[in-house]
């Protein structure tokens, strides 16, 4: 049988790495519509993880792109498991409920801000609309996910939606 434990992991990085692939196919439409494919996760790799002040926005880095890659996707995984945590606890109290509401709002403003303050240089390069959009996809397959595995989830949001 199964551990409780083992199962919120299971669960929080399939939800995370669901995520993590919406977002990164939003990117990869847009820069492709844009004409450069990959151009999102090279820059930011530049930025994050090779301290570039100045990325190259000429060409794709490739590692630039896999190394980014790595640290989304991590990144995701440790979100998933906050939010798969709080769907969890949010079955049998109520309180948890509104902080998964609370949690859709400050994911959506701590990654703007984020991207905002400390990567003021390639602020000209994403706009604040694709950014609102990328999050807003990834919340939405991640929240798709745990709410379709949890049917005591949506039970207890009928029956006291945020703890009323």
């Amino acid at each position: 049988m199964e551990r409780h434990e083992d199962r919120i992991v299971k669960e929080g990085a399939k939800a995370g790495l669901l995520g993590a692939a919406a977002v990164a196919i939003w990117f990869l439409i847009l820069d492709t519509v844009n004409g450069h494919p990959l151009f999102t996760p090279s820059v930011l790799g530049q930025q994050v993880l090779f301290r570039s002040r100045g990325p190259a926005t000429g060409a794709v880095m490739v590692d630039a792109v896999v190394a980014y890659t790595f640290l989304h996707a991590g990144v995701f995984v440790l979100f998933g498991l906050l939010v798969t945590k709080l769907v969890h606890l949010a079955v049998d109290q109520a309180i948890f409920r509104f902080a998964l509401m609370m949690t859709f709002v400050v994911f959506e403003v701590f990654f703007l801000g984020v991207t905002y303050i400390f990567f003021a240089e390639s602020a000209g390069l994403f706009s604040w609309w694709s950014i609102l959009v990328a999050n807003t996809c990834a919340a939405a397959v991640m929240g798709y996910y745990l709410w379709h595995n949890h049917p005591s989830l949506q039970a207890a949001f009928r029956a006291a939606p945020l703890g009323a």
